[in-house]
């Protein structure tokens, strides 16, 4: 991996040289101490990754990002800062990836970094990280940023009403997760819960970001190649809440509902991002008719070498959204209980093929993979539920075993 690490203090320059070279000798490192020669850096060559400062003379972080984004928008971009105001941080967000506060531990640093690497055999990876590394925001619906501007500028704005309008749209939905999972927070634990990333930001700061235009944006387009974002909207949130019901009603745990929701709106995130990429003629996949049986991943994969599941998968670790995120939305189409590592993925799984192949108000599909829950109503659904909950469980039970078996006889 290359990274071009950027900081106007000699002595940050010098520690992280010494981490890198002790820990990941197989790194490139190329150091400077100014945003000037950064983006001279930039221009000469490619880079895997930009470690940054944020507060530094001439030009600062926040420019370094931005040309970043510009000149090489398939490079990981992560600030590495101690202060900065507010404002700078809200209007650099759309340019970096992670947000990190000094002083970091260098094992966490090293943990983190290595989370980004790819090896030669991840070239699907590799492809979809090319669609999303440059990705600036997924867009909202206008609408949904009327309702939000209106309410916020009540008197005495309800927190709880203003979360309902988050949990509504996925580009304010990701955007809000970014920020408490993969900025500047001061604190270690995932948030999962919108309603609770949402009380977490507050007031305030949501009145920050409906003001800034480099925070959330209205779709220039609606239908971008020809998506309907209103469909995908309204089926994210169909698949979310049947998601969500789901878990609750096998393990009564209201949070980890509520990550089934999370993980349900935002597991068509990288239809969005193929769609706005600019190099990603994504009308030709649009314009073609699903065969029965046919699933969108297919057509995206003969057109692109890969598919808005793989897409999203990347887009949201690289905004630091917790691993399970990513995880679901990579299984979501398989069909097997033991493909599932955890009962939210399995839910999604649940949620998304039933809905995929019931008739649906929003008009959206992916295709006709093989039914899960073949009955239309509640009592079916509960049912077949129970059944492939079982089976799951079973399966773990199995594993749990096997691992405890081998765990005696001293395998390695």
């Amino acid at each position: 991996m290359r990274i071009l690490t950027v900081d106007d203090d000699p002595l940050i320059l010098r520690a992280l040289n010494r981490t890198f070279h002790a820990q990941r000798p197989e790194w490139e490192i190329v150091a400077v101490d100014s945003g000037e020669e950064a983006v001279r850096k930039l221009a000469q060559g490619p880079f895997d990754l930009i470690l940054t400062d944020m507060q530094m003379p001439g030009m600062d972080g926040t420019q370094v990002l931005h040309h970043a984004r510009q000149l090489q928008p398939g490079a990981v971009r992560v600030v590495l800062s101690g202060h900065a105001p507010l404002r700078r941080i809200l209007e650099a967000e759309g340019d970096y990836h992670r947000f990190l506060v000094k002083p970091v531990d260098p094992n966490d640093l090293i943990v983190i970094l290595d989370s980004f690497c790819l090896g030669p055999a991840e070239e699907d990876s590799r492809l979809a990280r090319s669609l999303v590394a440059g990705l600036e925001r997924i867009p909202s619906l206008a609408r949904d940023l009327t309702v939000l501007k209106d309410l916020l500028e009540q008197p005495q704005p309800n927190l709880q009403r203003a979360a309902a309008v988050v949990a509504q749209d996925l580009g304010m939905a990701s955007k809000v997760l970014k920020l408490v999972n993969a900025a500047y927070m001061p604190f270690r634990r995932s948030i999962t819960s919108l309603n609770q990333a949402v009380e977490f930001l507050g007031l305030d700061l949501l009145q920050e970001m409906v003001l800034s235009r480099d925070m959330l944006a209205a779709a220039v387009d609606e239908c971008p190649e020809g998506l309907s974002l209103a469909e995908l909207w309204a089926h994210s949130v169909r698949v979310g809440k049947l998601a969500r019901d789901l878990i609750y009603k096998e393990t009564g745990d209201r949070k980890a509902a509520e990550e089934a929701y999370s993980v349900g709106l935002l597991h068509d995130v990288g239809l969005v991002a193929m769609a706005i990429h600019p190099g990603c003629s994504y009308r030709s996949v649009m314009a073609l008719n699903l065969a029965p049986g046919e699933l969108l991943t297919q057509r995206e994969r003969e057109a692109f070498g890969t598919d808005h599941i793989q897409v999203g998968a990347q887009l949201l670790s690289l905004w630091g959204l917790p691993g399970p995120f990513a995880t679901a939305i990579q299984r979501q189409y398989l069909d097997a209980p033991d493909q599932h590592p955890t009962l939210i993925s399995l839910a999604l799984h649940a949620a998304h093929t039933w809905l995929d192949q019931s008739p649906s108000p929003d008009g959206f599909t992916e295709g006709s993979a093989r039914g899960v829950l073949p009955d239309p109503d509640l009592a079916g659904i509960d049912a077949q539920w129970a059944v492939l909950v079982k089976k799951w469980r079973e399966t773990r039970a199995r594993q749990e075993v096997g691992a405890d078996d081998l765990t005696r006889r001293g395998a390695p």
